[in-house]
């Protein structure tokens, strides 16, 4: 697996806090009004105050940082507002002069005035979280982000910061939850998933030896515009981390036949002798000689040119009893005959054919119900039933459903209006 760059923890450029400024513009629009309330009343700020933070509102925005400076340490807050828009004062100071440890104390004394307007903790506490990130303090920072996110704060940057800081923390089962928890929450709300986010997850799964979430985020990736090089990274990567029976690998193979993602000799050889070895003689003859029409294989390979001369009599064998199956699935002994024949039919790409028999090995029982919903829903996709498809790979479980999840974003590719 390649190592993915982490998420990108850039804030948007609301990092100044618009909303406490607002309330000092406001404050300051009021600077020649006479006040209606005490000066220590904790709803309002004197006059005076109001005249201070307008010079330093007027220094802030012409970006005169020496000048600001200067206007906010001559601030004297003596109520509850007054704390807080000194503090979002120091705190645009601060962002603007890249001083973190300020932007954290600034932070801080915005949460704890009191006087926060309504709606706004949950957006200053996932700006408390960066700060605290950026200076090192990750039990701090996942504290305030977990904090925003049961505040309401829904923007997917809040989790994207969380999961590096569970990184971080050395708390990778979390941060792979919650990163495809972010990724659904994206897809359900009709957003783009960025393939980074995908590629970050399948990164972490790998590393953590968790197979089944591997194949969800690649799954996922598989649907965003995938490269012949894409499907057979996902496929082959899963093939080699989870080792899953010959019978799922070569389905995981016969993906990659069908997305063009065979990539060299070896790949060809590796899928006849997989399908040789499964019993599959036509299906692995049919595969050497459409590599040697097209150039992967040579008539001399010394792989295939032995298997192909061993294939040629059991393969007439094995397309001759084929020719006596279609039709005849209710004659089938029980399901697991139903299923093997279902299986010999799946690999001469007799597809249509296929479905009744599985559905018999269902009805029938007695077989593994996830791998025969599996080889279902290919045979419906490759017959053109994607919706009947994608209801059989949902029934798969187990190893069987990271099989039928790489299908399925196959069969997700065929529609790409509904995408």
């Amino acid at each position: 697996m390649k190592r993915n760059r982490g998420i990108n923890r850039r804030l948007p450029s609301a990092f100044i806090v618009t909303a406490a400024l607002g309330l000092a513009t406001l404050s300051s629009q009021g600077a020649h009004a006479k006040p209606k309330e005490a000066a220590s009343s904790a709803a309002s700020a004197s006059a005076a105050f109001r005249t201070a933070a307008a010079a330093a509102h007027t220094s802030l925005a012409a970006n005169d940082l020496a000048g600001a400076r200067t206007a906010i340490s001559g601030l004297a807050p003596a109520s509850a507002l007054e704390t807080y828009l000194a503090a979002s004062l120091r705190m645009d100071l601060a962002v603007r002069s890249n001083d973190t440890a300020s932007q954290r104390k600034a932070l801080a004394d915005m949460l704890g005035s009191g006087a926060m307007p309504a709606g706004q903790e949950g957006y200053l506490r996932y700006l408390a979280g960066y700060a605290a990130l950026q200076a090192g303090a990750s039990d701090e920072g996942i504290d305030q982000l977990q904090r925003a996110r049961a505040l309401g704060q829904t923007d997917p940057h809040v989790s994207l910061l969380l999961v590096d800081a569970y990184l971080r923390r050395k708390r990778p089962d979390d941060a792979i939850s919650l990163l495809q928890e972010t990724i659904d929450k994206q897809r359900a709300a009709g957003q783009a998933v960025p393939v980074t986010w995908y590629d970050r997850g399948a990164s972490l799964a790998f590393n953590r030896k968790n197979w089944p979430q591997l194949a969800r985020f690649y799954a996922g990736r598989l649907t965003e515009k995938p490269t012949p090089g894409d499907w057979r990274t996902a496929t082959s990567s899963y093939i080699f981390g989870a080792a899953p029976d010959k019978e799922a690998q070569l389905d995981l193979i016969r993906l990659q036949a069908a997305t063009g993602a065979l990539a060299s000799e070896r790949d060809v050889q590796n899928y006849a002798t997989l399908a040789a070895g499964q019993g599959y003689s036509a299906e692995a003859k049919t595969v050497i000689e459409a590599g040697r029409s097209n150039g992967e294989l040579s008539a001399v390979d010394p792989v295939t040119k032995p298997l192909l001369a061993s294939l040629a009599p059991k393969a007439v064998k094995n397309l001759a009893a084929l020719k006596t199956l279609p039709g005849r699935s209710a004659l089938a002994t029980g399901g697991q005959a139903a299923a093997d024949s279902g299986d010999a039919l799946l690999a001469n790409a007799q597809y249509a054919e296929a479905v009744p028999f599985y559905r018999a090995a269902l009805t029938k029982g007695g077989v593994d119900a996830s791998r025969v919903n599996t080889r279902l829903g290919i045979a419906l996709a490759r017959s053109g039933d994607l919706q009947g498809a994608q209801a059989a790979f949902a029934q798969a479980k187990g190893p069987w459903a990271d099989v039928a999840a790489y299908w399925n974003a196959w069969v997700v590719n065929q529609v790409p209006a509904k995408r």
